[in-house]
């Protein structure tokens, strides 16, 4: 064999071990890596009753998970609607009117909480529902809702029934367990406020836009008629409904004798709250 043959016959006798050997150390290396298990933890409340029970769920992190209302333990609550937050009442994760939610998980073990909406009062939480695609059913303003006091056609009437409504307002919102939203009265209008006193609204008991709701004195001339009334269009203004109880939304939501908000009234208040994605 001449000096060149043999030059050439060893070089590729060298390119075909160095192939060999590359192939055989990467049959070696793993496909992918083994996914790593984590274990959510969640802290389940009645929405406006309190904590309900722990429960724990293990997970592949990065996939998805499926939560189902049967599977909690739990008595009480509606049986389709559940809510996901972050921690307390953090960030949004996930909602369902189904009895069934299904999220990704995140690449890191976290803790969060199971909002079920309270059955004991009755409410029928469809009312809100049925019209969330129509972009109804949800807050028309991010909390701090941001009001001031407005009068409006040349009407008067007086301050404290306008200030007893808020609080009642503000009280189905604060609990021991999370603060879902407020109100807060400021001294006059700016970008994410509206406007509550009284007016002609159109010659009706009360009235609504999305930057005021009040009602006329010469129809509600009751405190407990200006209550219930101020209830109705505050509450039908920042949850962009109208007239969920049939004729009006004062029938459902607030106290035939007292005109105060009712149970029924605090927990759909409430519902859209915990629900809603802007918080």
């Amino acid at each position: 064999m001449n000096r060149e043959r043999f030059f050439f016959v060893t070089g590729l006798c060298l390119v075909f071990i160095l192939c060999a050997c590359q192939k055989k150390s990467q049959d070696r290396l793993p496909l992918s890596e083994p996914a790593e298990s984590v274990i959510l933890s969640f802290d389940v409340y009645n929405h406006t009753k309190g904590f309900m029970t722990k429960f724990e769920k293990p997970v592949e992190n990065g996939d998805r998970v499926t939560i189902n209302i049967s599977e909690l333990g739990v008595e009480g609550v509606d049986r389709n609607r559940i809510v996901i937050r972050e921690d307390r009442f953090g960030a949004f994760v996930a909602s369902s009117q189904t009895g069934s939610v299904n999220f990704k998980i995140p690449f890191a073990k976290k803790n969060y909480t199971i909002y079920l909406m309270n059955a004991s009062h009755g409410a029928d939480y469809r009312k809100v529902d049925t019209w969330i695609n129509t972009n109804e059913g949800v807050l028309e303003y991010a909390p701090p809702l941001l009001w001031y006091r407005e009068d409006r056609n040349d009407y008067q009437g007086p301050d404290d029934v306008v200030q007893d409504a808020i609080d009642q307002l503000n009280e189905a919102l604060d609990y021991s367990w999370a603060k879902y939203g407020s109100f807060r009265r400021i001294d006059q209008r700016r970008n994410g406020s509206f406007g509550v006193g009284y007016g002609y609204c159109r010659n009706q008991f009360g009235w609504h836009s999305p930057y005021w709701a009040g009602v006329n004195p010469d129809h509600c001339q009751a405190y407990k008629t200006k209550l219930e009334t101020l209830l109705e269009e505050i509450f039908e203004l920042i949850t962009r409904l109208n007239d969920i109880g049939g004729k009006d939304t004062a029938g459902l939501i607030t106290d035939s004798g007292t005109g105060e908000l009712n149970g029924v009234g605090k927990d759909l208040l409430a519902y859209v709250f915990v629900k809603d994605e802007k918080i």
